[in-house]
């Protein structure tokens, strides 16, 4: 009886090998793209504390002046932020270039008078501002 070889032939491999190079040419910029929008969310998170204190002296008060003291906002450095300040009238936070890139978000405060709510809008600058959060877009 004769045994009949089986397996891949040369053609099969290389085009294995093919379809996994398009597919890692793909999947590492999209991947890397994904880390960098997981770090930006931590902008917003580490303004929170401060968009509260904003608010809560702007209902309290009623006003839309709200000094840096007033508003309470550490300035925070961490490994994706590298600052965050209060400028009287909004909240910056710009991120670290060698993690995430040329990105700053901007959060503004208004308060309505007659209704006592604040409303916060957000703003992306820089070369990077396409990884924003989509609110910030």
């Amino acid at each position: 009886m004769k045994k009949q070889q089986s397996g891949f032939t040369l053609i099969e491999l290389m085009i294995v090998v093919a379809i996994i190079g398009i597919l890692a040419a793909i999947a590492i910029p999209s991947y890397m793209d994904y880390t960098k929008k997981a770090r930006v969310s931590e902008l917003l998170n580490i303004a929170s504390p401060g968009k509260a204190s904003v608010s809560e002296f702007m209902i309290t008060e009623q006003t839309n002046t709200v000094t840096a003291a007033d508003a309470a906002i550490e300035d925070t450095t961490t490994a994706n932020i590298n600052l965050v300040s209060w400028s009287g009238t909004e909240i910056s936070i710009v991120a670290d270039t060698t993690q995430i890139g040329d990105l700053t978000l901007e959060l503004t405060p208004t308060l309505d008078m007659a209704t006592g709510i604040v409303s916060w809008v957000c703003d992306s600058t820089g070369n990077d501002a396409r990884l924003a959060p989509s609110s910030c877009r």
